[in-house]
């Protein structure tokens, strides 16, 4: 056995009072260090282990996206696979439509009722609650009551694609958006959200200019420019889109507008229509971009305009799926980001989280209850809105 007994006549160390306060130190940073692992543990945990697996009223589920192959279209086929293979096992079909304004109306009558999602411009989906551009009914639309994010999906770019050679002498270069003044312009489906957006692009672009508008979809309208029945197509997608690429590809000679000092009036004209109504809230909605060689081949850098978009439901969707989709929109974003640009580098990004307080989207469409519940848990916050 060893001895704890001190030998006779040794007196035991004291600490000096330096030692006894470094002591002291020691031991308080090692409890606050584990304060902040144990809290940070338990909010890790409380993530992870949301949602909590339980019963839906949906069985099957219908999400709206856009054409076959658009990112829309691919965003939602890397989801559709993530509820299925939930615990609730979610039966989905990827509902193919014209896009962002279409989705918004179909979310009003999905198969079965409460059991829809849609992705769609949030620019789209403001003028959807507020009942204006497409969305008037003196246009012919109506406004649509109960929309809610769950949150970010990609953003678009705003694309303005011209011949990159003349056809012949009496066919005009252009250059810059002014050239297209009086000429014929693909803007874009009715009511759709290229529409929307490229009608606000010749709005603050050709005030004075009054060019043919082409209802073309984006397929017809790329055939069309390259056998010179319009002059340009305007539109609004990921980078890069699959059916400009295969233009590309098959020897189409495009090429992209520089759009960059188009950001700002696009801004002004956003908060001058929306700073005149009831609630306004400030912040960035229209982001800086890029398109280049590694989205297109051949086609020459230039800058930008980015259009934000977000997965919604409405306010009477079945909460256990709202719950699931919220997660799955955070888990491993690689899926989403390999579906939308491949091995492309430039744009490989899905906003994260956080970016729904980097803005006032989610003020003006705002979260559904139980999306909110991931915010609260992840930040313990959700979006402050005060109107301007």
């Amino acid at each position: 056995m060893v001895s704890t007994e001190q030998p006779a006549g040794h007196r035991p160390e004291r600490l000096t009072r330096r030692q006894r306060g470094a002591a002291g130190s020691v031991v308080v940073l090692a409890v606050a260090v584990a304060a902040v692992l144990a809290a940070t543990s338990a909010r890790s945990s409380a993530v992870d282990s949301w949602p909590p697996a339980g019963h839906s009223a949906c069985r099957s589920v219908q999400i709206f996206t856009g054409s076959v192959g658009s990112p829309y279209n691919q965003f939602a086929r890397v989801l559709r696979a993530r509820l299925a293979a939930a615990p609730e096992h979610f039966d989905v079909d990827v509902v193919e439509t014209a896009g962002s304004t279409e989705n918004i109306y179909d979310l009003e009558s999905p198969e079965p009722p409460r059991c829809g999602l849609a992705i769609a411009q949030l620019n789209t989906t403001v003028d959807a609650t507020e009942g204006v551009n497409q969305f008037d009914p003196t246009r012919g639309g109506h406004p649509v009551a109960g929309l809610r994010t769950l949150g970010p999906v990609h953003r678009d770019l705003l694309h303005v694609i011209v011949r990159d050679r003349p056809l012949g002498p009496d066919d005009r270069r252009v250059d810059q958006l002014a050239d297209l003044c009086h000429r014929t312009i693909a803007a874009g489906r009715p009511g759709s959200g290229v529409r929307q957006i490229g009608d606000v692009l010749l709005r603050v672009g050709l005030p004075d200019c009054h060019p043919d508008l082409d209802d073309s979809s984006i397929d017809d309208a790329l055939r069309r420019l390259s056998g010179g029945t319009v002059d340009a197509v305007i539109w609004a997608g990921g980078a890069g889109t699959r059916q400009i690429r295969t233009a590309i590809a098959a020897g189409a000679r495009l090429r992209l507008l520089d759009l960059s000092e188009f950001r700002a009036p696009i801004t002004k004209d956003w908060n001058t229509f929306y700073g005149n109504r009831q609630h306004f809230y400030a912040g960035e909605v229209f982001g800086a971009g890029s398109l280049g060689p590694t989205d297109y081949a051949g086609i020459r850098q230039i800058q930008t305009v980015t259009i934000p978009n977000g997965l919604i439901a409405r306010t009477d969707t079945d909460p256990a799926l709202v719950r699931r989709a919220t997660a799955e929109l955070y888990r491993d974003q690689g899926d989403y980001e390999a579906a939308l640009w491949g091995t492309n580098p430039t744009h490989r990004r899905i906003p994260d989280a956080l970016s729904i307080y980097e803005g006032p989207l989610f003020c003006y469409i705002p979260l559904h209850p139980a999306a909110a519940e991931y915010y609260l848990r992840e930040f313990r916050r959700v979006p402050s809105c005060g109107t301007t």
